[in-house]
């Protein structure tokens, strides 16, 4: 279903192509009456980072809606209609959002500045038997040293867009980078002198998190929560979960749980929240959860499961 989507791309940019025609205003700044820079983001963190960057002089839009799996995730034609006429689009490439990069050459025909975070970020190699090709972990943003880089690339770009409000976006910088990094020494300080380093989780998305924190991930899934484990790899996690004597196996908010459940019942665990913040839920966004939040809750997770003091 979704390389069929991706296939039919091309057909759908040439309908969006007269819409951009007839609403695209020329200005290069802001194309809306609040003169607002426009901003469309591929899913969550990188609209939670936008919107702290941006503050009052953004409109941001997070084009994968509360819920949903960015891996999952594909764009009605109003969707790209909206990214189509921002004044940026941020993604984050290698894979997480194939849909976005794929279009990026007409986006750039057409005058809307792109980000591609992997081009600034991205050197992580991870081991997947089941692969051929080399492949590297995208969830960049789980090590909050990586999103103070992103909130930099992020605020370069605004500036660059918009330089009449050069002060607030530094400032906006500064203000959310000393936050990012107060969360990393929080981060640091709650995983010492734990008792165990070795987490089990839904899909293979802490590798970021786990090497800048010197701790050691076993995945049930690849890359892609979407994936669909052999009755051989069940057997495989639920038996190093034993070997190891692991009393929590994690899952995720946007994933069905029943995966991580039904492991955790098989060997007498528990279960636990470690959350990839690829999207938040309609009831976290309705409790002001974000990034900094979410992962502060996963810190709180970790340390349970870790027998932390």
């Amino acid at each position: 279903m979704k390389n069929k989507y991706l296939l039919a791309i091309p057909a759908l940019i040439v309908t969006i192509a007269v819409f951009v025609a007839i609403s695209r205003q020329p200005s290069p700044t802001a194309n809306n009456t609040t003169n607002k820079i426009n901003i469309v983001a591929s899913f969550y963190p990188l609209a939670d980072f936008a919107q702290n960057i941006g503050g009052e002089h953004v409109n941001v839009i997070n084009i994968t809606p509360p819920g949903a799996e960015p891996h999952e995730f594909e764009p009605t034609p109003r969707d790209m209609a909206q990214i189509y006429t921002a004044d940026l689009f941020i993604l984050n490439g290698q894979g997480v959002d194939a849909w976005a990069e794929k279009i990026i050459p007409e986006l750039t025909a057409n005058n809307v500045a792109t980000i591609k975070m992997s081009d600034h970020l991205g050197n992580l190699k991870i081991n997947n038997p089941s692969s051929p090709d080399e492949q590297y972990d995208p969830h960049f943003w789980l090590d909050p040293t990586n999103a103070a880089k992103e909130a930099d690339i992020v605020a370069d770009a605004l500036i660059k867009i918009d330089s009449a409000h050069t002060k607030e976006y530094n400032q906006n910088r500064d203000t959310f980078k000393i936050k990012l990094l107060q969360l990393d020494q929080e981060i640091k300080l709650g995983l010492t002198n734990c008792k165990s380093r070795e987490i089990i989780t839904t899909h293979d998305a802490f590798a970021y998190l786990a090497n800048h924190y010197g701790l050691t991930t076993f995945h049930i899934l690849g890359l892609s929560p979407e994936e669909e484990p052999s009755p051989k790899q069940i057997a495989a996690i639920s038996n190093l979960a034993r070997e190891k004597n692991i009393k929590y196996i994690f899952f995720e908010t946007v994933v069905d749980q029943k995966l991580s459940q039904t492991i955790a019942n098989e060997i007498g665990a528990q279960t636990l929240v470690l959350n990839p913040i690829e999207g938040l839920t309609k009831e976290e966004i309705q409790n002001g959860q974000n990034y900094i939040s979410v992962m502060r809750n996963n810190l709180q997770n970790l340390k349970t499961a870790l027998v932390c003091p």
